[in-house]
């Protein structure tokens, strides 16, 4: 979770309480040379993905990844629409442009993942 960009998106959606408590459980390991494993910079780049409302891997577990939310009526968030490409490829700032596509995607799949009527 601390680590890709749909885990993140959940822990920026959780309350502070129960994010440090999930936290305190993980152990913080490194899956690459830029993965966040000090609690403190990981609390920061999660308010970050709070306020941006998306989640951003940017080379922490794979090599570029973006996802958006699927919320429920009450704001919390049951599911994430993500995408990833070798840096190679895309890096993530070219992922970040296809992000409108993602939310698009979000839109369509919630009435599905919640069984709402469109």
């Amino acid at each position: 979770m601390h680590c890709t960009a749909s885990g993140k998106l959940f822990l920026a959606h959780m309350n502070l309480l129960e994010r440090r408590a999930l936290l305190a459980m993980l152990t913080l390991e490194a899956r690459t040379p830029k993965s966040i494993t000090d609690p403190v910079l990981l609390e920061r780049e999660i308010v970050r993905i709070a306020r941006l409302g998306i989640g951003i891997d940017d080379e922490e577990f794979v090599h570029g990844m973006v996802a958006v939310p699927i919320c429920a009526a009450d704001g919390r968030i049951v599911a994430a629409v993500a995408c990833h490409a070798p840096v190679a490829r895309k890096s993530v700032e070219q992922l970040m442009q296809h992000v409108p596509q993602l939310e698009g995607a979000a839109v369509k799949l919630r009435p599905l993942l919640l069984a709402e009527n469109s």
